[in-house]
């Protein structure tokens, strides 16, 4: 059962990691939308938000394997919604990505892709939030949860 505990510390990992990224895309929201000039470590934020993106996207197909094993050994586990807001996730996640990738690999004076990948990346956290309220269920539903 140690696997079960392994998956929501390396999302909740993958999460502040998210929220970090997240605050440094802000700076450059300031600058574009707000009219501060703020400095913007935009390499920063590409590993940052990259590595927590790829990490969720990891962990749900992580999580959707060691479940089905579960299944199979004839342990269930109930997820639920958790398991269903995982997939709602992925859309988000991939858009988050590779619009991502877009803006660094082609720099450009822009506001409307810049501000579809925040707005985007606002609901990811939401649900991440989400995804931690229902993680910890989950966890404290397991034996010696």
């Amino acid at each position: 059962m140690l696997i079960l505990k392994v998956h929501p510390m390396v999302e909740f990992a993958a999460i502040l990691l998210a929220f970090y990224a997240a605050w440094l895309g802000f700076q450059r929201t300031r600058t574009l939308h707000f009219g501060k000039t703020v400095p913007f470590r935009r390499d920063l934020h590409v590993i940052i938000g990259a590595a927590s993106l790829v990490s969720m996207l990891s962990g749900i197909a992580a999580a959707e394997i060691i479940v089905s094993r579960f299944e199979d050994k004839g342990i269930q586990i109930l997820v639920g919604m958790h398991g269903n807001m995982a997939m709602a996730l992925i859309p988000f996640l991939l858009f988050a990505l590779f619009s991502g990738f877009y803006l660094y690999l082609n720099p450009a004076k822009r506001i409307v892709l810049p501000a579809l990948h925040a707005i985007n990346n606002l609901i990811v956290l939401l649900l991440c939030l989400y995804q931690i309220f229902s993680g910890v269920g989950i966890v404290r539903s397991l034996p010696g949860g």
